[in-house]
């Protein structure tokens, strides 16, 4: 399992994933934590759990009530590369696509509620 440090930056951005290597249709059944302070998001989709890192700082999606998540020109698609994050205010490109267990997702959604 290939290990995330973010050498300089707290241990809450510190998460352990398995890079995605093929695109994903994300399905109706999602929940999104945000956390990290722009930095990344946390995601289930159904069964399936996931970060997304953003390349630069995305302040926006700490505040907009709705979040769109797509890749290549498509809504709901989810891809190593090109997926981007829309919300009411601005567009991020996210640069790490991660699949991460259930259990961590649980554990950063517990963190958001505090």
């Amino acid at each position: 399992m290939t290990a995330l440090l973010a050498l300089g930056l707290s241990p809450f951005f510190a998460v352990a994933g398995e890079p995605v290597a093929d695109c994903v249709a994300l399905g109706s059944s999602q929940e999104i934590v945000r956390a990290g302070g722009g930095g990344q998001i946390f995601l289930r989709d159904g069964q399936s759990h996931y970060r997304l890192g953003f390349a630069r700082n995305c302040d926006s999606v700490a505040m907009t009530p709705t979040i769109q998540i797509s890749a290549d020109g498509q809504a709901d698609r989810l891809c190593p590369a090109g997926t981007k994050v829309r919300t009411k205010t601005s567009t991020c490109d996210v640069s790490v696509v991660e699949t991460i267990s259930a259990e961590e997702f649980a554990k950063r959604k517990q963190r958001a509620r505090r």
